[in-house]
């Protein structure tokens, strides 16, 4: 999986098609957020730790489920969904995504 700020100058990220919902999810739903990316970093850790037993919310197109055995990404229009099978996983994903969008962000 690459992380990279393509031609038109936004963020993006190249994966086999297994990984088309958290692209989508990550491209259409936090785009450049900072705060977007620190609410589910902050959602992983607070299920992690057990102080919630899961967490929920929907942004523009996909409703993300953090539970202590994995991230159900469920995009709202197909229907479709995936599963990340570690919160660890999942929060590496956004952690990429926010080192890239907070070196871009003033692009």
């Amino acid at each position: 999986m690459r992380f990279f700020i393509g031609d038109d100058g936004y963020p993006s990220i190249e994966a086999n098609d297994d990984f088309r919902m958290l692209i989508d999810f990550l491209k259409d739903d936090i785009q450049r957020s900072i705060y977007g990316v620190n609410e589910f970093i902050e959602a992983c850790k607070l299920v992690r730790s057990g102080s919630l037993p899961f967490w929920e919310g929907t942004g523009n197109s996909h409703t993300i489920t953090i539970k202590p055995n994995g991230v159900e990404i469920f995009n709202e229009y197909t229907e479709e969904s995936m599963i990340v099978s570690s919160i660890d996983e999942f929060e590496g994903y956004l952690e990429k995504w926010k080192h890239l969008i907070s070196n871009t962000s003033s692009l």
